[in-house]
């Protein structure tokens, strides 16, 4: 369930445990200073790693989805008596989004914050219960699949490509998606019939907008399927959002362009596609 300011008297009848995901992406010691500087009251920080990506993962590239074990130890921790589990994070962040899908991915029922920091902390002062420890947690071993429903694996992208019945969405930003620079991975260029919505486009005063992509709700609803990638795995999450939130039938391909290019037979295309004129997109 997706709340925010307007919706937040849902907080009124829950008993919650407040999941802090402010991150700086693969920086923990930036994330802890950051937390430190404007820590919200009775909440729990979530670390990145193993929490959000594990090498030990179900797929490759950068960030690999952490296996149900990892998963399923976070969230019964967070639940601690039977709380709900409220997910949060900075403006314009995908490190809440992220939870949210693993939660999801693995039949759990968060709960995610989309509006301010300082809303929520004004929110919950005096509220909520005290936060459960994670130091020293045994993380159970686990070995259910991940739901088919919203997840696709490279193998499953390239039996995709080329299909009309299904969309790929690039969220990364569009000079990566042309392949004019490539700041993070070993090359350039976006998977064959992509087209670019970047992620930074459906933010407004730094929380999604779910009427971002209303105008292109028709074009979206003629296809079956619609993965939805970046570079890891993680800033395309605030994308799969909206659109499951629209009522669309998004999957996110885990490993994402990080881990397309791992495969030397992978194609790799750069320039655009003409999909994207079609769909009247307005690049940013």
């Amino acid at each position: 369930m997706i709340i925010d300011a307007k919706t937040s008297g849902t907080l009124s009848t829950l008993k919650f445990t407040l999941a802090d995901c402010r991150n700086v992406m693969d920086d923990h010691s930036a994330s802890m200073d950051r937390i430190e500087k404007s820590h919200v009251e009775n909440s729990v920080h979530i670390r990145q790693t193993p929490w959000m990506f594990s090498e030990e993962g179900i797929n490759g590239g950068r960030h690999p989805i952490p296996k149900s074990g990892v998963v399923d130890t976070l969230y019964d921790a967070l639940r601690d008596g039977g709380n709900e589990v409220l997910l949060f994070a900075d403006e314009n962040s995908f490190f809440h989004t992220r939870l949210y899908y693993l939660f999801r991915l693995y039949g759990h029922s968060p709960f995610l914050w989309n509006d301010s920091v300082s809303t929520l902390r004004d929110l919950v002062a005096g509220r909520g219960n005290a936060a459960p420890s994670l130091d020293d947690i045994s993380i159970q071993a686990g070995t259910r699949m991940p739901s088919a429903d919203i997840f696709r694996s490279m193998e499953d992208v390239q039996d995709a490509t080329g299909r009309h019945d299904v969309l790929l969405i690039d969220v990364r930003a569009r000079k990566r998606y042309l392949g004019l620079e490539e700041p993070i991975d070993s090359k350039k260029g976006h998977i064959p019939s992509a087209v670019n919505i970047p992620v930074s486009s459906i933010y407004k005063d730094g929380i999604i907008d779910f009427g971002a992509l209303g105008y292109l709700r028709t074009e979206l609803a003629k296809y079956n399927e619609i993965i939805v990638y970046c570079g890891s795995g993680m800033s395309a999450t605030p994308m799969f959002v909206l659109l499951d939130k629209m009522g669309l039938p998004v999957k996110l391909y885990g490993g994402s362009f990080s881990e397309w290019i791992t495969d030397s037979d992978n194609p790799v295309r750069t320039g655009d596609t003409r999909l994207n004129e079609r769909m009247g997109r307005t690049h940013g």
